[in-house]
């Protein structure tokens, strides 16, 4: 089961958002963000973009693009992501190479 947790920027409310194992069709979109993260001429907010389009889609938009802008601090933006992509590829935690492929972008 795939967990995303936000909290309000406005309320302070914590949210914890869940959705079932994802589709073979998510794992593969999964894998193109990765490999397109590694491509050093993608401008960063194209990526940021995609990756966060991506986590919405995932979690069946039970939350929005602007929900997760608003809401998911920036220093945690880029890990938050690569925890949702970790889970949906079946890799640990701890694993942060999307993070560091999605920070190298932004340079």
């Amino acid at each position: 089961m795939l967990k995303l947790t936000m909290i309000d920027a406005q309320t302070k409310e914590e949210k914890t958002y869940t959705k079932d194992m994802p589709s073979a069709r998510q794992l593969r979109r999964a894998l193109e963000l990765e490999a397109q993260a590694e491509q050093e001429n993608m401008e960063a907010t194209a990526m940021l973009d995609e990756m966060i389009t991506y986590v919405v889609d995932v979690f069946g938009q039970q939350f929005s693009y602007d929900d997760f802008l608003d809401n998911v601090p920036s220093d945690e933006t880029f890990q938050t992501i690569a925890d949702v992509i970790m889970q949906v590829t079946g890799q640990k935690k701890g694993n942060d190479g999307l993070k560091k492929k999605a920070v190298k972008a932004q340079k």
